[in-house]
């Protein structure tokens, strides 16, 4: 999937976050940019990354292309992590367009900025389903 194709998500979340459109930055690959400005990153896959440091500001760096199977991996890890809470109810069977997941794993990468969320990846994943919810993108 073309990433940039839905530019205008990204821009309507960065505004939702008081974050500015011109700080969305697209690349060919997240590991290699990072290197290449002294940003640790080991995740050669990585869809979107938040970059907060000082001297950069705050961007969010998205995968210009990003392969189906590198998305559907992250929503099976959401999957999984949601089991801990509920496995009666799959939450991310709620993502069901490209839009959705876009829009869940930018909400999710913005989370790990939160000082009460941090690295925890099923705080981030709570967050960003209520933050959707708020959105109204779960509205039928």
């Amino acid at each position: 999937m073309n990433a940039r194709d839905y530019y205008e998500l990204f821009r309507y979340l960065m505004e939702q976050y008081c974050l500015l459109q011109e700080d969305i930055l697209f690349v060919e690959d997240i590991s290699g940019w990072c290197k290449e400005h002294g940003i640790p990153e080991t995740d050669r896959e990585r869809p979107l990354k938040l970059i907060s440091k000082e001297g950069y500001g705050c961007k969010m760096v998205i995968r210009e292309y990003v392969p189906d199977k590198v998305i559907e991996k992250r929503i099976n890890a959401t999957r999984i992590r949601g089991q801990l809470q509920n496995v009666a109810f799959d939450r991310a069977d709620l993502l069901d367009s490209h839009q959705k997941k876009l829009a869940y794993l930018f909400l999710a990468e913005y989370a790990t900025s939160l000082p009460d969320i941090g690295n925890d990846e099923l705080l981030a994943d709570n967050w960003a389903f209520q933050e959707m919810e708020r959105l109204g993108y779960f509205k039928t």
